[in-house]
C-alpha cells in the first residue's frame, strides 16, 4: 500500500469517526442529556478525578439507593455535584453520599435533580480540558503541513508535530501523575498520611525511609512515617510505578518507524519504487 493511499483511507476513517461522534452526541444532547467533568476526589475509583461523566434525565420517584446521580446542592443552582444516592429519607428527600467521603450535610429534592449518571468514560475529562489548547495546535499543524510542497515530508511532519503538541498538553495540564491529601495525623512513633490518586498513571507514595503504598487512578492509600527527612520533617515522596507491560507497550512503540520503513520504505526509496512499478 502506498503512503500517500494510507493517508487518504487514515483521513477518511478519521472523518468518518469524527462524523459518527458528533452525530451521536447530538442525538444524546437533544434527548436532554448531559456531560459532567468530575474535579474532586470524593468518588475515589468509580469516578476518579477528570472522568467525564454521561448523565441523562431521571424521575426522581425511580431512584433508589446505590445509584449515581448528578444534582445541585440546595440553594445553589450554579454548583453541581456527582455523588450516590445515600439514603431515602421518610419525607422523600434524598441524603447523598461521595464514595471515600462521610455523607453530604443536605438532603435534595426533585428540585435539585440534574440526572442519572449512565456512562463514565475515565480520563477523557482532561481531554474536553485540553481542547482549545489540541484544536489550535491541531489547526496550526495542519496549516504547515498544507505548505508543504514535497509530499514525502507530509507524513514526518504530521507525527513529530502531533507528539509535540501532545507533550504540550501534557506539560500544560498535567494528567499523568497527581495526589491528593485527604488525611494527616500525629500517631506514637510517628504520623500516619493518607492520599488518594487524582492521576492517569500509577503511582507510589514512599514514606521517607519507611514504608510505600501503590494506587491507582482514584485508589486511596496510607503510609505510616516513622522517621524525618534532613530538614526535620516527615518525608512523603511520590513517583510514577508503571507496570512491566507498560514498559512493554512503550518500547514496542518506538519500534513503530522501523515497522513503517519496512513495510513502506524510506522516504528517498519511495518516489524510485513508484516511478519503477509505472514504468
Amino acid at each position: 500500500m502506498s503512503e500517500s493511499r494510507f493517508l487518504r483511507m487514515l483521513s477518511w476513517a478519521l472523518l468518518a469517526l469524527l462524523v459518527g461522534g458528533i452525530a451521536w452526541a447530538g442525538i444524546w444532547r437533544l434527548e436532554g442529556g448531559r456531560w459532567e467533568r468530575v474535579e474532586t476526589a470524593s468518588m475515589g475509583s468509580v469516578a476518579p478525578v477528570n472522568t467525564l461523566l454521561w448523565v441523562e434525565p431521571a424521575r426522581f420517584s425511580d431512584l433508589r439507593v446505590g445509584d449515581f446521580i448528578t444534582f445541585h446542592p440546595p440553594g445553589h443552582p450554579d454548583v453541581t455535584y456527582s455523588h450516590r444516592v445515600h439514603v431515602i429519607n421518610p419525607d422523600g428527600t434524598i441524603g447523598t453520599k461521595g464514595e471515600i467521603t462521610p455523607p453530604d450535610p443536605w438532603t435534595i429534592t426533585s428540585k435539585d435533580l440534574v440526572g442519572k449518571v449512565v456512562m463514565r468514560w475515565k480520563g477523557v475529562g482532561w481531554l474536553v480540558v485540553a481542547a482549545p489548547l489540541l484544536l489550535v495546535g491541531g489547526l496550526l499543524l495542519w496549516l504547515a503541513v498544507w505548505r508543504i510542497r514535497e509530499p514525502r515530508w507530509r507524513l514526518p511532519t504530521t507525527v513529530v508535530g502531533a507528539a509535540l503538541i501532545l507533550s504540550l498538553a501534557i506539560v500544560v495540564y498535567r494528567p499523568l501523575i497527581q495526589a491528593e491529601q485527604l488525611g494527616f495525623s500525629s500517631v506514637p512513633g510517628g504520623a500516619r498520611a493518607t492520599y488518594v490518586s487524582t492521576g492517569l498513571l500509577p503511582v507510589r507514595l514512599q514514606a521517607y525511609r519507611g514504608e510505600h503504598a501503590d494506587l491507582g487512578d482514584g485508589h486511596v492509600g496510607t503510609v505510616l512515617v516513622t522517621q524525618r527527612d534532613g530538614n526535620g520533617r516527615y518525608g512523603i515522596t511520590m513517583r510514577p510505578h508503571i507496570p512491566p507491560w507498560w514498559w512493554l507497550v512503550l518500547v514496542l512503540a518506538c519500534f513503530v518507524p522501523a515497522l513503517w520503513t519496512l513495510v513502506v520504505g524510506l522516504p528517498s526509496e519511495v518516489e524510485p519504487k513508484r516511478r519503477r512499478a509505472a514504468s
